[in-house]
């Protein structure tokens, strides 16, 4: 791989990991960034090339800084990839009750955080000739989640941002594409599902919580009951041979067991059979 230089932010666990560790073990130079947990695990694993940087996707000053950090070791010779894969969940419940500081929040983390990722890198980008970003979305963004949209709606915000930047970029060079991951082991699905559903329950007022439970369930149980989970580092794998090591990039990807179906649903299914489908998916009653 020459030369090459990545930033993957949220590398401390997960996808973020495994893909830090798979471009270490390939010769890459990897800017690997944590938010608050130290990425200790990673650090023992991967090679001394490997640098771990703090940066919170969320704080413009924390990118900004990283980015100066970026620069002062790369010199003048630019960044190769960009990997955008910082995310959290979080602000359950049904629209009628979310809580909107919650929701704002996921919101500067899953879509404003990327944003400002992108604008901040890509002046390293350009110094390079066919230099890559390569966005994390979802497979949820081909779902409708009852009682838990915030996380799909931003992914879908995202989705079609990368959109977006993918043909802006065309004319410099640069190829943005977005990675929708299917089933992959990682904190974000594998929680306590007793505790999520209590975190769900406790968001609806106690007047509506009967008539609401008389017709949804956790989706979360849903999803770990219906789909396949990856270990990330399989995960990881699939990634580096079927998109990084590709040289002209697709606009998306979707890798993971289980979910190759859904986007050709979406595209040929109406509207309502595919709500019919998410009902079953998900057990809703009406």
């Amino acid at each position: 791989m020459g030369n090459r230089s990545v930033f993957i932010t949220g590398a401390a666990t997960g996808i973020g990991e495994a893909l830090a560790l798979k471009l270490d073990q390939m010769g890459w130079k990897v800017f690997a960034t944590y938010n608050r947990t130290p990425a200790d695990s990673l650090v023992e694993k991967a090679s001394s090339n490997l640098k771990l940087l703090q940066c919170n996707v969320g704080d413009p000053e924390s990118i900004e800084k990283a980015v100066s950090e970026v620069k002062d070791d790369l010199g003048d010779t630019g960044l190769t990839m960009l990997i955008s894969n910082a995310a959290m969940t979080g602000a359950p419940g049904p629209i009628e009750f979310l809580n909107l500081e919650d929701f704002y929040f996921l919101m500067e983390v899953n879509f404003w955080g990327p944003i400002r990722l992108c604008r901040a890198f890509l002046p390293e980008l350009r110094k390079q000739d066919n230099s890559k970003i390569m966005i994390v979305t979802s497979t949820s963004v081909y779902m409708t989640i009852p009682l838990g949209c915030t996380y799909p709606t931003s992914k879908s915000s995202l989705d079609a941002l990368t959109r977006h930047l993918r043909l802006e970029m065309e004319p410099f060079g640069i190829q943005v594409t977005a990675l929708e991951p299917g089933g992959v082991k990682t904190k974000m699905t594998s929680y306590d599902t007793e505790k999520e559903a209590n975190n769900l329950w406790s968001t609806i007022p106690s007047d509506m919580l009967e008539e609401y439970q008389k017709y949804f369930s956790s989706p979360g149980d849903e999803i770990r009951e219906k789909f396949e989970l990856w270990p990330p580092s399989r995960f990881a794998e699939k990634v580096y041979k079927k998109i990084i090591l590709k040289e002209k990039w697709k606009p998306k990807y979707i890798i993971g067991p289980g979910v190759s179906a859904l986007p050709i649903m979406h595209r040929f299914l109406s509207i309502r059979r595919m709500e019919k489908f998410m009902k079953k998916l998900f057990g809703v009653k009406t």
